[in-house]
């Protein structure tokens, strides 16, 4: 069995070692010189085999000369250590992974990558943007950390914090017939070319269910967008994930059987998060809360508990 030695016996070794004298080690160190030569005694107990010799007293032996670069490693390496401890537990270092819906990332990604990066320099930041399917498997499987998704069911294994809520509209082109229409409401909707897409799940078990039979499916956004400009069909999207800058495009809630997606940040329930975690966290629900009052746009809406 390997002696007891403590970190109070290399560093008081060290010291003595360094500055050759156990009177200003023990200066150094704050500590009495008896106190100093005691705690040599003990380690050279523990080793043992002298260190000093003991007719010069701050002199090294043989066997102290071999250790002291092996004291100051093993010493080091516990600095470097604690310290990185230290520095994980205080939110200083550490690495966090972030899962975002790509319609969450075009409005909110950038404040909450340079807030959090101001706060935290030293922290690493991963970011994937998923579908919400595979951001609740990611959670799941331990591939990321947090994540800002859709709440489309109740997840046993997910918790969450709703953020906010966005309307889900009826999507295509400013001359299809059905957005033509004065009012417009699913049944409507179902006589028409539908094509689902990523955020289709939405509107499950909602009246909407005609889109889950629709033949067609692009889960693509950019695809998604160019055959709509073409007037090739009409699909469903929420707000934040309606292309705002495409003016052939239009976005219209129905007036009748109306859907919102809620949005939350989501985490594993058994997950073990880092202080750097609960950090983001922390970034991301207070930016929300700010960044959804300024927009304030009739498609958007905080949880009523958040509203100031």
């Amino acid at each position: 069995m390997l002696p007891d030695i403590k970190i109070a016996h290399l560093r008081t070794f060290i010291t003595v070692a360094e500055y050759g004298n156990f009177r200003r080690a023990a200066n150094i160190l704050c500590r009495s010189q008896p106190a100093v030569s005691l705690a040599i005694k003990q380690l050279e107990q523990l080793l043992g085999a002298d260190l000093f010799d003991k007719q010069k007293q701050a002199q090294l032996t043989a066997f102290g000369n071999s250790f002291l670069p092996q004291a100051k490693n093993l010493y080091q390496q516990y600095q470097d250590t604690l310290t990185s401890a230290l520095q994980i537990a205080q939110a200083k270092t550490g690495t966090v992974r972030l899962g975002v819906l790509p319609s969450v990332a075009k409005h909110f990604l950038s404040d909450i990558m340079r807030r959090f990066m101001h706060l935290h320099p030293q922290v690493e930041l991963q970011v994937q943007d998923d579908n919400g399917d595979n951001l609740r498997n990611k959670l799941l499987g331990g591939h990321i950390d947090i994540a800002v998704s859709s709440i489309w069911q109740h997840e046993p294994d997910i918790e969450h914090r709703h953020l906010c809520s966005d309307s889900v509209g009826l999507v295509g082109i400013a001359e299809h017939p059905c957005l033509q229409e004065h009012k417009i409401d699913w049944y409507h909707i179902s006589q028409h070319r539908l094509i689902r897409n990523g955020t289709t799940p939405l509107i499950n078990n909602t009246l909407a269910h005609a889109f889950m039979q629709a033949p067609t499916q692009i889960t693509n956004m950019a695809s998604l967008e160019a055959v709509l400009s073409a007037g090739a069909g009409i699909t469903t999207l929420p707000w934040l994930a309606f292309p705002k800058d495409n003016s052939t495009l239009q976005f219209r809630v129905l007036e009748e059987g109306s859907i919102q997606r809620r949005i939350a940040l989501m985490k594993a329930r058994e997950a073990h998060q880092l202080p750097a975690t609960h950090a983001l966290e922390a970034v991301i629900t207070s930016l929300f809360s700010n960044a959804i009052e300024s927009l304030g746009h009739a498609y958007l809406s905080l949880p009523i508990a958040t509203k100031k």
